[in-house]
């Protein structure tokens, strides 16, 4: 099995090279036992624990979980979009090298996802080829949105237009939703606004034609795409009834929708079924969001009971993954 939907903290953060004052930099401070602290501008974001960055302790959980292999990616929060350019790319290459190192330790059980600095699009299509050619690396994990700007903006044509030249793949995770009338309780970011967030960031891919224009561009959504496929046949009917919106798509946003790949966090076997319906069997891959405190653990499970043929199976743990990463024809 194969967990498409993994992230990586390093055990430490060299200290901040730029000059901006207000920087945003993190720095990582120890904690008890193996555990250490993300701290941002003198907050403390998340306690993390070695199996962040620690391939030995993965390897265990993952023997114990039943995952044979994990593809790593950074922790959102460290995509640093909110950083100037150079900043950015200094982090980001030091966030590369570590997960192309974990990679190096144990390459028969995990890939690799990079980060680019996304504020500069064309600053961002350069490190592609860096992180292909330098790191070894297979796609780029990158937010929803970029500093409030949808991720599907044409803005980012230069990215997309490198990653397709590079035969590399894009997964694109939620990252700071909108919220203002969101209650401030313990994890509502992640199990309420997420799943909106991941919606809208589907629909700026689908209404800005990406895949149109970058036909073998290989694209996944995190968290099965959050509200997405309960918004999806809504949109299609939308698209159906009016001219306009078909005027300006071409392609209807279930054919589109059905081209992308897409995790099975969502936490319930009845809404994995329902994924492999709307989306297709093929289009999605299992993901569990290891290591953090939400993470589906021995998501092998998740599947006993959707009364699957062995090929089903395989597709949903194992192929449908290597597809994506592109190490798999289709």
């Amino acid at each position: 099995m194969i967990d498409s939907h993994t992230h990586v903290v390093p055990d430490n953060f060299p200290p901040y090279p730029g000059n901006d004052a207000h920087n945003a930099w993190p720095c990582m401070h120890c904690g008890h036992g193996n555990h250490k602290t993300v701290m941002i501008r003198g907050k403390a974001f998340r306690e993390v624990n070695d199996t962040s960055w620690s391939a030995t302790s993965r390897l265990r959980e993952m023997d114990e979980e039943g995952v044979d292999r994990q593809v790593l990616s950074p922790m959102p929060e460290l995509l640093s979009y909110w950083f100037n350019t150079q900043d950015a790319l200094a982090f980001g290459r030091h966030i590369n090298g570590t997960i192309a190192s974990l990679v190096a330790e144990v390459p028969d059980r995990f890939f690799g996802l990079g980060m680019v600095p996304l504020q500069d699009p064309d600053v961002a299509a350069k490190e592609v080829r860096v992180l292909k050619n330098e790191f070894g690396l297979l796609g780029v994990e990158v937010g929803s949105n970029i500093n409030g700007v949808a991720m599907g903006d044409r803005r980012f044509d230069p990215f997309f237009a490198a990653l397709e030249e590079e035969d590399m793949c894009l997964f694109v995770h939620a990252l700071h939703p909108n919220k203002d009338r969101l209650y401030p309780l313990p994890l509502m970011e992640p199990l309420v606004a997420f799943p909106n967030e991941n919606s809208i960031g589907i629909a700026s891919f689908l209404v800005n034609g990406v895949l149109e224009r970058f036909p073998k561009l290989r694209i996944a959504f995190s968290h099965g795409g959050g509200a997405f496929p309960m918004t999806l046949p809504r949109l299609q009917n939308g698209w159906e009834v009016s001219g306009a919106l078909r005027e300006a798509m071409s392609l209807s946003p279930m054919e589109q929708a059905r081209r992308f790949w897409y995790d099975t966090l969502v936490y319930d076997e009845d809404a994995i079924s329902y994924l492999t319906k709307i989306y297709g069997i093929r289009q999605v891959m299992m993901g569990t969001d290891y290591p953090f405190v939400i993470r589906d653990k021995h998501p092998g499970k998740r599947f006993e009971s959707l009364g699957l043929n062995e090929q089903d199976v395989m597709a949903l743990t194992d192929h449908n993954c290597l597809r994506f990463l592109g190490l798999m024809k289709s």
